[in-house]
Parts: C-alpha cells; structure tokens; sequence
C-alpha cells in the first residue's frame, strides 16, 4: 500500500465495519458564560507538526495567516490538530467571503442532531 493511501484510509475508524469522520466529537463544552472551552496545548502541538508557511518557525506569529478549524467547534468539530489548517487570514476573516462568515451555514448542525450551530450560543 502506497504511504498517500495508507494516510487517506488513517484518518477513519473502520474498526466497526463503516468509514466514521474522526474530526466531529459533539457538543462543545462551554464555560459559564457560553464561550466554548479550548484545550491549550492544541495550538502548540499544531504549530509543531505545521510550521507557519510564512516564517517556518513553530512558535510565534504567523503575519496573515490564521489557523482554523476546518469543521468548527460550535458545529461539533473537535478541538484537535487533526481538525485544524492555516488558512489566508483574508480567506478565514473577510468581511463578505471570509470562510468564518459562512461556515456555520454550511455545516448547519451538528453531526448528532442535538443543536443548530448556526444560532450563537445565549450569554
């Protein structure tokens, strides 16, 4: 088996006989005042396996570019490199066609039903 598809058939759980996404965990938790709650070591750990493509370091900023979550948290993605990217800031911000504009959209609700992602959480 060629490494390509040997990473591509990795990113799925076929333990149960079925192709299952590893990069939805559910509901997000969040702290009191609604705001999700992140795990702190996630960022550091990404940076270390994906260096800033502006500088190549590990640590520090990364001048116009953002790192995202490709399936967002209030949608179910979980807090986890597995499930982050750099991306243009211009591409993740923007006023009109950044992806942080519609990505809720698309993903609608989460993966298990249990909510709308769409609507902000109630403070």
């Amino acid at each position: 088996m060629s490494v390509m598809a040997w990473l591509s058939l990795s990113a799925f759980d076929t333990s149960a006989g079925q192709l299952d996404e590893t990069r939805y965990c559910g509901q997000p938790t969040r702290n009191a005042k609604g705001v999700i709650v992140r795990r702190s070591d996630v960022i550091y750990v990404f940076k270390k396996a994906h260096p800033c493509p502006v500088t190549g370091l590990s640590t520090g900023p990364c001048p116009g570019w953002s790192i995202d979550h490709v399936i967002p948290l209030a949608c179910g993605g979980c807090d986890a490199v597995s499930n982050m990217q750099w991306l243009p800031t211009s591409l993740k911000s923007a006023a009109v066609v950044g992806k942080d504009r519609f990505e809720r959209e698309i993903y609608g609700g989460h993966v298990d039903g249990s909510g709308d992602c769409r609507q902000p959480p109630i403070k």
